[in-house]
């Protein structure tokens, strides 16, 4: 029975299918009494638009974060790579979830499979993507395809692949798992993160709070995820410093190999092609600054093979 005393957390989120599965798995793990708000945002209402350029104007969450600072709700659930890297005033980063998996997920239709191809996939075929982060690496890795921008909640673009509108999609692991969505009818292939560098802070959501909240700061402190918590921070702090956001080709991806925290990250040069990096130390603000230096140096150099496409021949 629940206690009356208890305050109930309102928890806002969107209102797809992944986003409520999230904002649930949240309310699974918190000791407090919950119920979902759910909030239409700009990302929803434009479904069609592009979100090129909009990321950090928060085109998935300020409709949300308005509610937050007005006191409607008490936390909000993201996906964590749509939330902007620089909060507003008054709101705080309460818990990090612990990362699922972090690799993106190629879909291909049964008549455009070419397993011989580093992306496995017929020449000519239109590859559905998102973000530009994974068309410029379609460009980079995909001989004779074309990218093509995506849009639609996960269950769309699955379905839209089935149907024929698009040779393959790329969809980001976690999302195909967290909704057991039945891929019968397509091959799939897991892309190697280690080359196909996944977005900052994919796989893991992020419980957003208003800062002077103590009581949903104690509330939601059982979903934190130390280590979740430490890479995610890395990777949004390099989005932030390259001027990141939907509208830049950027990749990033911090994960602890034993004592070392190791640094991938990819970025597209002023030629369009894909430059990645891999950087590895102990302590997080020298690591972050050396691999936002190599980086730059790698922007600035000749095209070279990178460590990950050396050791790794394909894709998956």
């Amino acid at each position: 029975m629940v206690d009356p005393q208890r305050r109930v957390l309102r928890i806002g989120t969107r209102g797809s299918a992944l986003a409520l599965w999230q904002a649930r798995h949240v309310a699974d793990l918190i000791a407090a009494p919950t119920e979902l708000k759910i909030i239409t945002t700009s990302g929803d209402r434009f479904i069609d638009a592009s979100p090129t350029g909009r990321l950090e104007e928060g085109f998935f969450t300020k409709e949300i974060e308005d509610k937050l600072l007005a006191g409607e709700i008490d936390l909000a659930v993201h996906s964590l790579k749509d939330l902007p890297t620089r909060l507003s005033d008054g709101l705080a980063l309460g818990a990090v979830s612990a990362r699922a998996a972090v690799s993106d997920m190629l879909l291909v239709h049964p008549e455009w499979v070419d397993g011989a191809a580093r992306l496995p996939v017929r020449a000519g075929g239109r590859v559905g993507a998102s973000s530009l982060r994974r068309q410029s690496m379609v460009r980079t890795f995909g001989e004779g395809l074309e990218p093509a921008q995506l849009r639609g909640n996960v269950p769309t673009r699955v379905e839209k692949c089935r149907r024929g509108e698009y040779a393959a999609v790329i969809v980001a692991s976690a999302g195909i798992k967290r909704l057991d969505l039945d891929l019968s009818g397509l091959a799939t292939f897991e892309l190697l993160p280690q080359v196909w560098i996944p977005a900052p802070g994919q796989a893991v959501l992020g419980v957003e709070i208003r800062e002077d909240d103590q009581e949903a700061r104690g509330a939601v402190a059982a979903v934190d995820h130390a280590e979740s918590r430490q890479c995610a921070r890395i990777e949004r702090e390099l989005l932030h410093r390259f001027e990141g956001g939907c509208h830049e080709a950027f990749g990033a991806w911090a994960s602890r190999e034993g004592p070392r925290l190791v640094v991938r990250l990819g970025h597209e040069d002023s030629l369009g092609r894909w430059r990645s990096v891999v950087v590895a130390g102990e302590d997080e603000a020298r690591l972050t600054e050396a691999a936002f230096a190599e980086l730059r140096r790698e922007m600035s150099s000749e095209p070279r093979r990178s460590e990950a496409e050396a050791i790794c021949r394909r894709l998956f």
